[in-house]
């Protein structure tokens, strides 16, 4: 079983992107489970969502993942997110700065590029959960873009698609050439 957590921001769509990798990971006859963590947050605090692909799942959060997917990259300044992998865990964050401990994805260039923005914020969770598909090989692309239309408004299905392309491949190239 393989574990995911994803940090991000209150109406940034960390929840959506674990749903949909579960339901694209559902798509090629893998078990998976996505579990949002719900409290008192607003728009723009620090929230977090699970996703779990494996033979064995269980129904509690995620306390140490293999991979951890950052949505903003500023949370890496406010928040120590190594303390959620696991050792030898794989971090991936939205920056446009690389480090040696991340893959560094600029995710915000990618949405802001195809229009994704609502409520003056790039949406950067498809492609994001595209980078973590490309980085850990637990889903495929194909699954992902046929999850697309199930978690996404039609008019905005085409500019999602094409950003979960390119951010799929951007991460493929950047683990290609590490």
């Amino acid at each position: 079983m393989r574990e995911v957590i994803f940090l991000g921001r209150g109406g940034q769509g960390a929840v959506t992107a674990a749903q949909l990798l579960a339901y694209a990971a559902s798509l090629e006859g893998k078990k998976a489970q996505a579990l949002p963590e719900f409290g008192a947050e607003r728009r723009g605090a620090i929230v977090r969502a699970y996703l779990r692909i494996g033979e064995a799942l269980l129904h509690s959060s995620v306390k140490k993942a293999d991979y951890v997917v950052v949505l903003d990259g500023r949370i890496i300044e406010q928040v120590d997110v190594r303390q959620y992998g696991k050792p030898g865990a794989v971090y991936i964050v939205n920056i446009k700065s690389p480090s040696d401990w991340y893959i560094s994805i600029d995710a915000t260039s990618i949405a802001l590029k195809h229009g994704l923005v609502v409520a003056g914020w790039p949406v950067v969770n498809l492609i994001m959960a595209a980078a973590f598909a490309a980085v850990s090989g637990l889903v495929t692309l194909e699954s992902i873009v046929k999850a697309v239309p199930e978690y996404v408004p039609r008019r905005y299905v085409e500019a999602n698609i094409k950003a979960v392309v390119e951010g799929y491949e951007l991460a493929k190239r950047l683990v290609e050439a590490r």
